[in-house]
């Protein structure tokens, strides 16, 4: 919310709205992992190492990226746009006549076979709309058509029509149904691991795939207080009398 991150999610007539995952986490430590690789790279290279200062608020609005050059070239204050793009038209979701959303996202050389595919003739032959800056000043008229276009069309059958036309469009899945979808089982990204209480247990893989090393293996989590004695023999210096006084006590 802090870095203006919030206030550019959601639709423009509804509240600031969060970012589905736990954003802010998620990308800081991704960037701490890159921080420790460049460290360490460096210190390969020169033989000196260094101390790495990393913020996740500055993590944050870095990601800003587009909305801050617009605010700092053209003055603007970029709030929320739902699906669309300030910049190009088409860029958004739409709803299709089975209830599932679709996201189409052109260029210039998409705009002619988009409107072939949608049978909008009469977009297609006006010369305003063949540019993008064209489309982006006609925004709601653009908009209007493709929605009600779209509208008339069932998810699965249009986007194959559209991707086979050379048209970006990605159906907007749900949860259940990237996790089960063909690319996702052929790249291997669904896994188990034996859970020593729950037994197998279905988890995500690391996106990281090695030609020349192991890839990385799905880990196994800890049962509750599983390293207790651990720590605080190895860590704490508490000996088995200490360790077993605090278990008669109740503590651990």
């Amino acid at each position: 919310a802090l870095s203006g991150v919030m206030d550019l999610t959601g639709h423009p007539d509804g509240p600031p709205a969060k970012v589905g995952l736990p954003f802010a986490d998620l990308t800081s430590g991704l960037w701490i992992a890159i921080a420790t690789m460049t460290g360490l790279l460096g210190r390969g290279q020169s033989g000196k190492g260094c101390h790495i200062d990393v913020a996740m608020m500055d993590v944050q609005t870095s990601l800003l990226t587009i909305a801050a050059q617009r605010y700092f070239a053209l003055g603007e204050t970029p709030t929320r746009t739902g699906t669309e793009h300030l910049g190009r038209v088409p860029s958004a979701a739409f709803e299709c006549r089975d209830g599932g959303w679709l996201h189409i996202s052109g260029s210039d050389q998409h705009w002619k076979p988009l409107c072939e595919a949608l049978q909008l003739e009469e977009l297609a032959a006006d010369p305003e709309l063949k540019t993008n800056a064209g489309r982006v000043q006609n925004r709601d008229r653009v908009m209007a058509a493709l929605r009600e276009a779209v509208g008339r069309r069932d998810r699965t059958a249009l986007a194959e029509a559209l991707r086979a036309a050379g048209v970006p469009a990605g159906e907007v899945n749900t949860v259940p149904e990237i996790l089960t979808d063909e690319h996702i089982k052929a790249r291997g990204m669904v896994g188990t691991f034996d859970h020593p209480v729950s037994g197998e247990v279905k988890a995500l893989r690391t996106p990281l795939r090695f030609d020349g090393f192991d890839d990385p293996e799905i880990g196994v989590p800890p049962p509750l207080g599983a390293d207790t004695e651990d720590l605080l023999r190895d860590e704490l210096g508490y000996d088995d009398a200490r360790i077993a006084a605090l278990k008669d006590e109740g503590a651990i």
